[in-house]
């Protein structure tokens, strides 16, 4: 092997560890910001999903209250 092809295979193996540090950097942040977009997700969904639960039975007999008007509404208009 002559210096000049070593000197060109110690270039390419350096400029492939340069690589593989910044794809290793790279796929670091993808999985902070796969974790991180979760977290989110999570922060938003939960205490919705928490309310629903919580004021489920409030919201049943708000819509039985307004079936109920409806329902006088519509009888009223019938007897005018």
């Amino acid at each position: 092997m002559n210096p000049e092809e070593r000197q060109l295979l110690e270039r390419s193996l350096k400029l492939s560890e340069e690589n593989n540090q910044l794809l290793m950097r790279i796929e670091k942040r993808s999985r902070l910001a796969m974790t991180w977009g979760f977290i989110k997700l999570a922060v938003i969904v939960v205490p919705l999903v928490v309310g629903y639960l919580f004021l489920e039975p409030y919201l049943d007999q708000a819509v039985e209250n307004f079936k109920g008007v409806q329902d006088l509404i519509g009888h009223i208009d019938i007897a005018v």
